[in-house]
């Protein structure tokens, strides 16, 4: 059977979500394709965080989560009635079976809770094949329904699900059709890591953007240089080190706008930063920003900036960066991860060791 031939199910967490527009893109660029693609989302998404390129999916998407529904309770007896081998086989083996990771049984149980009433949405909307995003909680639901089901699962696995939460990431690598993941850095640590990363079909597909939607623009031209961070405000996207070296670059007589597009819970650690550096006149966080907003700031920025660093995981290959870059915008990021497999250091964006303030000011300056 042709893929084109086929219904498919998209799987995300929260889908679609803000944070997570590669998803919707490709969802899209499936259907464009001719392939006949439903969206499911294991919890509900948030219509305020929805972004005008994605507000169809919100209006069809399938949420799996519903305790309330007595059909989300009774689809555990009827799968139990009907498929005891498969209900019992994954409850018992997969899911109550003792495993190496700590504390993991309990995100087995989230996802299993969910399972059967995934399985019966996915038959009933004619679905063959399911594709989670992310391999931690879509690809352990999307894993334990396709079982119920009698179905097949993909998943593509990114940074955070591979190398933080990898809850039975073992099973979903040996049990799915294929895998795929946005680098090659990503490649080589499963391979290196899951034996079973060996013996699946493993495939690198990167996270784009349409190039219509994200045109080559002219310098803007602006009296005062006017620097822009994309992403959300945590730790790892490394705006304290950013703003560390606005505050060094003031000191050279160089005075700049910054504006940081995103939310999330270093918001107030770097207001803080900033008016203790005293640059609360000119550094400013404009929380949430969809994405046709975006696009004006993309225009005016002389500098996009990403200084993403190492916490208990990475980014991989941002796509804010790729946006960035895609636009013509001088870029500077940091050395890490899978960044150099899209930045090529002095040819097509400049790179510095993450967390240092002075080399990041000098990449600016």
């Amino acid at each position: 059977m042709k893929p084109a031939d086929q219904r498919i199910a998209y799987l995300g967490r929260v889908l679609p979500a803000l944070s997570e527009t590669f998803v919707t893109r490709e969802l899209q660029a499936l259907r464009s394709a001719g392939v006949d693609v439903v969206p499911f989302s294991i919890f509900k998404p948030d219509p305020r965080g929805v972004h005008p390129e994605a507000r169809g999916i919100f209006e069809e998407v399938v949420v799996l989560s519903r305790p309330l529904n007595p059909l989300f309770w009774l689809a555990h007896l009827w799968h139990a009635l009907r498929h005891p081998l498969r209900y019992f086989g994954l409850l018992c083996g997969m899911v109550m079976a003792p495993r190496k990771s700590k504390g993991s049984l309990l995100r087995r149980l989230q996802q299993f809770v969910v399972a059967p009433y995934a399985a019966l949405r996915l038959k009933r909307a004619g679905v063959s094949h399911v594709h989670a995003h992310f391999a931690h909680t879509p690809g352990g639901v999307a894993m334990m329904a396709s079982r119920l089901a009698g179905i097949s699962y993909s998943v593509t696995i990114h940074s955070y699900d591979l190398y933080v939460e990898t809850t039975l990431l073992a099973q979903k690598l040996e049990n799915a059709a294929f895998v795929a993941t946005v680098s090659h850095r990503n490649v080589g640590y499963l391979e290196e890591h899951f034996e079973e990363a060996c013996r699946t079909p493993l495939h690198v597909v990167r996270c784009g953007v349409d190039p219509g939607d994200f045109e080559l623009r002219p310098q803007p031209g602006n009296p005062q240089p006017v620097i822009l961070g994309v992403g959300r405000l945590v730790e790892l996207k490394g705006f304290h080190t950013l703003i560390e070296a606005l505050a060094l670059l003031r000191v050279r007589g160089i005075t700049a706008t910054c504006y940081i597009a995103g939310d999330g819970p270093e918001e107030e650690n770097l207001k803080a930063q900033a008016a203790q550096l005293g640059l609360s006149d000119s550094v400013h966080l404009l929380g949430r920003v969809m994405q046709n907003d975006l696009r004006e700031y993309y225009r005016r920025a002389d500098v996009f900036v990403l200084p993403s660093c190492v916490r208990e995981y990475q980014d991989n290959i941002p796509v804010v960066l790729i946006e960035a870059l895609a636009q013509g915008i001088p870029s500077v990021t940091t050395n890490i991860s899978a960044i150099p497999e899209l930045v090529r250091d002095g040819e097509t964006g400049l790179m510095v060791p993450p967390e240092e303030p002075e080399a990041l000011a000098a990449a600016i300056e």
